[in-house]
């Protein structure tokens, strides 16, 4: 029988282990879920209010110091109020709380040009920022499920 030919027995294991479903599962860069996403917000919350201390942000401007507290403060707040596990009044859609995260990540990105942060300050924001747009890049918007491959007869 020529190869290429569906009894051809390499391509049928090829074509069952790369199904759409299994390509689907190993590469799903979302993996994320809001369960996960929500302790990754307090701790984050965390760090955006001590970090600030631990690392003496604010040489270049009073404000950078500021802005990583507020934002901590902000983030509790906003948490507590998203529709996932560790919320206490879960108002807000996780698909919003999202977008307020991308919001934030911008916002830290622009802010050492905005607002003069130069060395060590302009470098924290920067790199929150790309923290920020990471979880947000990762993040499921809804608990995903995939579908696990048939065990075999």
């Amino acid at each position: 029988m020529p190869a290429g030919t569906t009894a051809d027995p390499i391509r049928l294991a090829f074509v069952n282990i790369f199904s759409q479903t299994a390509l689907e599962t190993i590469m799903n860069i979302r993996f994320l879920t809001p369960k996960l996403h929500g302790l990754v917000d307090y701790a984050a919350a965390a760090g955006l209010i001590v970090f600030p201390f631990i690392l003496g942000i604010g040489a270049s401007s009073p404000t950078a110091f500021w802005l990583s507290v507020a934002a901590g403060v902000a983030v509790i707040c906003y948490s507590m109020l998203t529709g996932y596990t560790y919320s206490a009044a879960p108002v807000v859609p996780f698909k919003v709380h999202l977008a307020i995260d991308f919001v934030a990540a911008a916002a830290f990105a622009l802010a050492p040009f905005v607002l003069g942060f130069t060395g060590l300050d302009a470098m924290y924001y920067w790199v929150l920022s790309a923290a920020v747009f990471l979880v947000v890049a990762v993040s499921q918007t809804e608990e995903e499920t995939f579908a696990q491959p048939a065990a075999a007869a």
